[in-house]
């Protein structure tokens, strides 16, 4: 019986370790894929535009003060 505890004590340790590196990989899968989709958004069309938006932001918050 303590040896079927034990095992079961070890397993469930193995199992947290494991879900807790595997989020880990999520969140940084996430964050690549994220990041890659911000690369393609803002092809040389687009960062004339954003550059733009952001111009136009600065300048209004600028005002604002």
């Amino acid at each position: 019986m303590d040896n079927a505890r034990l095992l079961d004590d070890r397993l469930r340790r193995i199992i947290r370790e494991v879900s807790t590196r595997t989020g880990g990989e999520i969140k940084v899968q996430m964050v690549e894929d994220f990041t890659r989709a911000v690369d393609r958004i803002t092809s040389q069309a687009h960062r004339r535009q954003a550059l733009s938006f952001m111009t136009m932001l600065k300048k209004s918050l600028e005002e604002l003060e």
